[in-house]
């Protein structure tokens, strides 16, 4: 990563500041080690940083800060599995390109971020660059999703969308396994729909067709 000196008495771990910020992070100053985040040769750098510590994951955020997230455990796993599942067989039966939990998107602002799925317009993924493909892809995906996890706080995530949404994604589900709701974002709306204990979700016109049983697959998951 592109380094530059720094004073020493920097501290590199930073405090717990807000209630916006996530339960049980880790968060590291990048730039009291020197680490330029928007540096251009960085998305190659931290991609090989994640290989090399591939038991946890990571994202950094506007300020620089690496944030080492927790484990979501089994259950928490499977939820993002299945949904998963279901956006890779809609995206094979239509266009476009499909992610999970270990793709990283470069959104304007400056975080580097993670969803727990994501989807891409097939004319975004075939315009990209091949360094992008192999490492991050800039700008926010056309479609995301954010499952709260047991170790989650809700306002973090409602942030973290916030961020996918002015960084371009067009539809956002924001999934509260604790509520049984789902926050849904669309481009051009101020605030989200909140919808309490829905059977599906319809992918509506940014994901035509696609249709996810959140409360068999997500909220009824033992």
């Amino acid at each position: 990563m592109t380094t530059k000196p720094k004073p020493a008495t920097e501290a590199a771990i930073s405090p717990a500041v807000d209630e916006t910020e996530r339960t049980g992070v880790i968060r590291l100053r990048l730039s009291a080690l020197g680490i330029d985040h928007r540096a251009a040769d960085f998305p190659a750098r931290f991609v090989e940083f994640c290989e090399q510590n591939d038991l946890y994951e990571m994202e950094v955020n506007a300020d620089g800060e690496l944030l080492i997230l927790p484990m979501t455990g089994y259950r928490g796993n499977k939820q993002e599995y299945y949904l998963n599942g279901f956006l890779f067989n809609w995206e094979v039966a239509n266009s476009g390109s499909g992610s999970s939990q270990t793709v990283r998107f470069r959104l304007p602002s400056g975080d580097l971020l993670g969803p727990d799925a994501a989807w891409i317009t097939q004319q975004r993924y075939d315009a990209l660059p091949q360094e992008q493909r192999d490492t991050i892809i800039e700008g926010a995906p056309d479609f995301v999703v954010e499952i709260r996890s047991r170790t989650d706080d809700l306002p973090p995530l409602q942030r973290k969308m916030d961020l996918w949404m002015a960084g371009g994604a067009r539809l956002g589900w924001l999934i509260d396994t604790h509520n049984r709701q789902v926050h849904i974002y669309r481009a051009g709306q101020t605030e989200p729909q909140v919808i309490d204990d829905p059977e599906t979700l319809d992918g509506e016109d940014v994901l035509p067709g696609f249709s996810f049983p959140v409360r068999q697959y997500i909220f009824d998951l033992p």
